[in-house]
């Protein structure tokens, strides 16, 4: 219970340090996980050019899973308890789902809003610290 109620701290600093709202500069409608990456077209400084930017980011250093519950904290590595993730998103979320390692040592749903947490920077998703990678062009 204290390591959940310290990643849960330090998480919501991570939160108010980061947090952009993709939902609102990234087509959050394109957005999909392959593994622990979620891909989606951004928004980049330079519309006139390009105006969005395919980017890939790698999600798993962004949360951590304490006892079946997503965290935001750096070099979390929820993904190594998690898998099956998949994304929904609506105007004002962007919610992750995944099927995590609970405290009951079984498998079982958690989610976290990414939308509170991943940000825009340039065309290229991040979290913390953590870049993603950006293309001109994407999957579809």
């Amino acid at each position: 219970m204290l390591l959940a109620a310290i990643i849960m701290a330090l998480g919501v600093v991570g939160q108010l340090a980061n947090a952009q709202g993709i939902v609102y500069n990234c087509t959050w409608q394109t957005g999909f996980m392959v593994d622990s990456f979620l891909g989606m077209y951004c928004n980049n400084d330079n519309w006139a050019d390009y105006s969005y930017d395919w980017t890939w980011l790698d999600t798993s250093p962004c949360l951590a899973n304490a006892g079946g519950k997503l965290y935001p904290y750096s070099s979390g590595n929820y993904w190594s308890t998690c898998g099956n993730c998949t994304v929904f998103g609506t105007n004002v979320t962007f919610f992750m789902t995944c099927d995590c390692l609970n405290a009951h040592g079984r498998f079982g749903p958690a989610s976290y809003d990414l939308n509170q947490l991943v940000y825009n920077r340039d065309g290229v998703l991040g979290c913390f610290e953590y870049l993603g990678n950006k293309t001109e062009i994407g999957p579809f």
